[in-house]
């Protein structure tokens, strides 16, 4: 048999910021003044809403050798969204006197591995143990143990699927267990099938990653 699911990968899904300093380098800021850093400050514009950075002057007076540090990661933000944040004159820390302005990177944001040539996650199910439920964004798919060695049993290395979902749109750990669930029974219930899994709430699959 030759049966597989196929769990669909967003591509460049919207999604949330990672909490560290940005990859990339920004632009604007006009003068950049100060010691330490600033207040936390709203990132405005883009796909999503909620993300906040604070600002801390580099070796120089202009943004590009600042570090702007994300501390609320917010949600539905994309690669190439471009973002801005506010004139802060005042404060007691880091301050700027213009507009800064910054493109999302992909380091920027939570891991996904989708693309237009990358839009599915094939998994072989004959060679499926069991699926555990981990969490409302994490599942795991375990294989079956490889037999090694000829000793006729699995002694070999148990090897498993990571499958892990955007947290907005939300589903359940038990949706998503009984989503990856029902599409491995119908793969495996008609010779090579290749169903794709649908998940409840059209919730986003971000990564499938075999270790």
């Amino acid at each position: 048999m030759s049966n597989y699911i196929k769990i669909p990968l967003a591509s460049n899904p919207g999604r949330s910021f990672i909490a560290q300093a940005l990859s990339g380098t920004a632009t604007g800021g006009g003068t950049v003044a100060g010691t330490g850093a600033s207040a936390a400050q709203a990132l405005v514009g883009g796909s999503g809403s909620g993300a906040t950075a604070t600002v801390t002057k580099g070796s120089g007076s202009t943004i590009a050798t600042a570090t702007i540090t994300i501390v609320g990661i917010g949600e539905g933000y994309k690669v190439g969204d471009v973002v801005t944040i506010a004139i802060l004159s005042s404060g007691g820390a880091t301050t700027w006197d213009a507009e800064i302005s910054y493109t999302i990177l992909a380091a920027d944001l939570v891991a996904s591995t989708g693309s237009a040539t990358n839009e599915y996650a094939m998994i072989p199910v004959d060679n499926v143990a069991c699926v555990h439920e981990d969490s409302a964004t994490s599942a795991i798919i375990q294989l079956k143990q490889i037999v090694s060695g000829g000793s006729g049993t699995g002694d070999g290395p148990i090897m498993q699927y990571a499958v892990t979902m955007d947290d907005t749109p939300a589903i359940s750990k038990e949706q998503l267990w009984a989503d990856i669930s029902a599409a491995i029974a119908k793969a495996a219930s008609a010779e090579n099938s290749q169903p794709e899994v649908k998940f409840t709430n059209d919730a986003e699959c971000l990564s499938v990653v075999l270790s």
